[in-house]
This record gives structure tokens, C-alpha cells and sequence, in this order.
């Protein structure tokens, strides 16, 4: 063992003083939660750890080690039927960890998907990179019950597997009590809600690639009946598959009086229709959620307060510090950043021209009343130049500041040496330029003009109406880099 190796180990535990004492002279207790905290600094994005390195530095770390297994959360990984083989021969009787990829043709994939079978040791599942032939093979060994399996991953290559409905009924015995962890990729189980609906102690679920209709389909209500009885879920994430032909409807009925609430989801993630997702959100309560991210497949609409509604009702949320905007050729990204934390929640959808991102922000925030007229930082962030001249008209932008009425800095990261909003800015006087932003007391200008000459220059009208009416607002200008 080396020295190095040693010292980051015993770096990890926080709190631990050692004074002059050696590693010999350490208690058991000590060493265990040494070990512990190793686990968690060393654990790789599969949930494993090299335990190993630990137990060939001395017997008594090896019998710490093997004494404690489950507070340690100690497993053997394997790829193949061989490899697990070999393992098992080797170490104590521990839980398996399968990890595989079937892409590779060198590979037998009888002897991966073989693995399988030790289904009584099995507690991580993580196969990817496989086919519909390959997935039945894998479903083929997976209809009975694994008892001790908490991690469930699966993900196809780059097509969609359908699993048929006979094979989906019995996977896993019908059922998943254990299961922590669930991801499915590309893998459509029309038994999903029943499937879910016995997974009382999911804490990360991530369904990718479901389908607006047909078989697989998992409509806004059945899944938030499915998680109802997830208490424990903390992540979630919920991908649909684009919508080719009709858009995907919008509920004009009005949400349920009673929502599922998810007591314990700090992380969302839902990409889909407007439809889809301004439903699902209007069935849901997450009182601790730290992080949201809506992606929408179509231009949002936003007629129905549901999205406001869910956001406002977070913890987090009930305070907002910052609202950042970022344009792109395209696309839009908006974010609220709360004040109370790191916390974020975020919005993007598609749009091809600037005009219309505008348009579209300036509707979501006339609407979000109680999220935006607390802001206190307002950022806008890749504003392109374009040669059209649309943006001389103010309309757009006035509409879209209009709401942020307790903004007190602004700003202005721009790409173009002259950005949009200086020059709408510049375009207020008299009394028109106390009406928006009446709170503002700095712009910060960061652009890739030396000095923000140009800036200044149009803003200068809006300084001086701003002065005379006794409220002044300085200009801090960076240089973006």
C-alpha cells in the first residue's frame, strides 16, 4: 500500500484528529468510519468502490472490511457468466454487481446476459448497449423474483425495444419491492404502471423514450398514480418521445383537487410536449425540489397557471434572488435561482427567431406574477445581433421587463458589440424611464467590446432620464472573455 494511497484515505474522514497517533493506533470504530467516508469520496457514477485496495493492506483491515458489508455497502463486479464464475470462487458470498455492455461482437453475449442467473445475489443490474433479441434473452432470465436487487438499469443502443406484454407481466415476479433505483432507456414495458406502483422504496427513477400513444404510453394521470406511493423518490426524470404528426393535447380541464405529493423529490427532469408536462407538473407536489429543468418539445403556451403553481409551491422557491434568460439561435433557456439556496428551475424550449423568444418570455412572465416581481437580479445572457431591424421596435422588450418590478441589477452578457436591450433601454425617456425596472440601481454590461463604448452610448438617454428623476443607475462595464 502506498503512502500517498494511505493519506487520501485518511483525508476523507472529516472531523477525524489524529494528533500523533499512528494508523496502528486507531480503534476499529475509528478505522470503520475511515473507511466509510472512503466509500463515499471514492464511489464512481455505478455505485462501486475499490473495497479491494483496502483489504489486501493487512488482516486486520481485511476482517473490518468483511465484518461490516452491508454498512460498508460492499459488492462483486462482474461481466460474464464466466466472470461471475471466478468471483464467486474467490470472495466471501457478497452481492453481485452486473455490469456489461453487449455492443462489443468480440464479446459472447450468451455468457454476459448469463450473469442472469445467480438472480438470489444479484442487488445492480446495469446492461446497456443491446438489441431486441439481446433484451428478450435478458427478460427470458429475468421472470422470476430477485430478491436482494436494488439497481435496475437498462438502456438499448439506438433503437426502441418494445417488451412484449406477456414478458413484461411476469418481469421480475410481477413485482419490485426493493428496487432503489430504476432507469429504462429505450425500453417500453407496457406493466410499467403496475410495475412502479410496487417500488415503495424507489429514490431514482428515469424513464426514457416514452410514447405519446399506443402500447407504452403512460398518460399524465396513471403516472402520477403510479408514483403516489413513491414517499422516497428523490430524483426524477421522464423523457417523451417527439410528437410527429398532431400536437399532444393540452388538458383544458381544470387539475385535480388532491395532488400526489412527492414528500422527498429534490431533482426533475421532464422533457415532452407543453401538454404533457404542464399536466403532469399540475398533478404533482415536490415541497423540497432543488432542482427542476422542463424541456419543451413545442413552443409553450402556458395558458394554465399549473407550472407557476408547481414551481411557487417549493420551499425553495418561495424566494427567488436571480431570473437569467439565455438566447440562442433557436432555442431559449430561462432559469429561476432561488434565494434561499443553490436551488435552480429551469425552462427551455424550441424557437427559431429571436422575435418570437421574446414574445414568448414576455407571456410566461406577465403571467408568473407572484415568481417574478421578487427578483432582485435580472441576466440576460447570449444576446445575438442580427442584421434585421426588427428590434428597434421597444414593444417586445418593454413587455417582457415590465413584470421585474424589484430588479436591482441588470445584466447584459452579449455577443454582438451592441446588445438588443441597451438599445431599447436608450430608446426611454422622461417618465417611461422610471416605468420599467423602477427598482434598478446597476447595469452590469459584459461584452466583447473594449470599454463598452458603443453601449454607453445608447444607453446614455436612459442615464440621464433616470438621474432627473432621482433615481440614478450606474453602468459597470466588463469585458467578456
Amino acid at each position: 500500500m502506498k503512502i500517498s494511497f494511505v493519506q487520501h484515505l485518511l483525508s476523507t474522514a472529516e472531523g477525524c484528529h489524529l494528533g500523533h497517533s499512528t494508523i496502528d493506533g486507531l480503534s476499529d470504530d475509528v478505522l470503520l468510519c475511515v473507511f466509510n467516508s472512503y466509500r463515499q469520496d471514492s464511489e464512481s457514477c455505478l455505485g462501486m468502490w475499490p473495497w479491494g485496495d483496502l483489504v489486501h493492506v493487512c488482516r486486520r483491515w481485511r476482517r473490518i472490511v468483511f465484518a461490516f458489508p452491508r454498512y460498508l455497502d460492499l459488492r462483486l463486479r462482474c461481466r460474464s457468466k464466466t466472470d461471475a464464475q471466478a468471483t464467486l470462487d474467490i470472495w466471501p458470498r457478497l452481492p453481485l454487481g452486473i455490469y456489461a455492455s453487449l455492443d462489443d461482437e468480440s464479446d459472447d453475449e450468451d455468457d454476459i446476459i448469463g450473469t442472469l442467473e445467480h438472480r438470489d445475489r444479484i442487488s445492480r443490474i446495469h446492461l446497456r448497449e443491446f438489441n431486441h433479441s439481446q433484451l428478450k434473452k435478458c427478460i427470458a432470465l429475468m421472470q422470476e423474483p430477485f430478491p436482494v436487487l436494488k439497481s435496475l438499469e437498462l438502456l438499448t443502443g439506438y433503437t426502441t425495444v418494445l417488451v412484449t406484454a406477456s414478458d413484461a407481466f411476469k418481469f421480475l415476479g410481477g413485482s419490485a419491492p426493493l428496487l432503489q433505483r430504476i432507469s429504462l432507456h429505450g425500453i417500453l414495458f407496457p406493466s410499467v404502471p403496475r410495475f412502479l406502483s410496487s417500488a415503495s422504496d424507489l429514490v431514482h427513477l428515469s424513464l426514457c423514450c416514452i410514447p405519446l400513444a399506443g402500447e407504452g404510453h403512460l398518460s399524465p394521470n396513471v403516472m402520477t398514480t403510479c408514483l403516489s406511493v413513491s414517499t422516497k423518490l428523490r430524483s426524477l426524470n421522464l423523457t417523451l418521445l417527439p410528437q410527429r404528426s398532431s400536437p399532444y393535447p393540452t388538458d383544458q380541464h381544470p387539475p385535480p383537487s388532491t395532488h400526489t405529493v412527492l414528500p422527498s423529490l429534490v431533482n426533475l427532469r421532464l422533457e415532452g410536449p407543453h401538454g404533457y408536462l404542464d399536466d403532469l407538473v399540475g398533478r404533482v407536489d415536490a415541497p423540497l425540489l432543488e432542482s427542476g429543468y422542463l424541456e419543451f418539445h413545442s413552443e409553450p403556451t402556458f395558458d394554465t397557471p399549473r407550472v407557476p403553481r408547481f414551481i411557487h409551491a417549493t420551499k425553495m422557491f418561495k424566494l427567488l434572488d436571480k431570473f437569467e434568460v439565455s438566447f440562442y439561435k433557436g432555442s431559449t433557456n430561462a432559469s429561476f435561482h432561488s434565494s434561499i439556496s443553490p436551488a435552480r428551475f429551469s425552462l427551455s424550449f424550441e424557437c427559431s427567431m429571436l422575435p418570437a423568444q421574446v414574445t414568448i418570455m414576455e407571456r410566461i412572465c406577465a403571467q408568473w406574477p407572484p415568481l417574478v416581481s421578487l427578483v432582485e437580479i435580472f441576466q440576460l445572457d447570449n444576446l445575438f445581433y442580427e442584421e434585421e431591424k426588427w428590434w428597434e421596435t421597444v414593444a417586445p422588450w418593454l413587455g417582457f421587463l415590465r413584470p421585474f418590478t424589484a430588479v436591482q441589477t441588470l445584466r447584459l452578457y452579449g455577443i454582438g458589440p451592441v446588445s438588443h436591450v441597451t438599445h431599447m433601454l436608450g430608446g426611454l425617456k422622461g417618465e417611461r424611464a422610471t416605468k420599467v425596472l423602477p427598482a434598478l440601481r446597476t447595469i452590469e454590461l459584459h461584452c466583447l467590446e473594449p470599454g463598452g463604448s458603443e453601449s454607453l452610448r445608447l444607453l446614455e438617454p436612459f442615464l440621464v432620464a433616470r438621474e432627473e428623476s432621482e433615481h440614478p443607475v450606474a453602468v459597470d462595464v466588463g469585458i467578456r472573455v
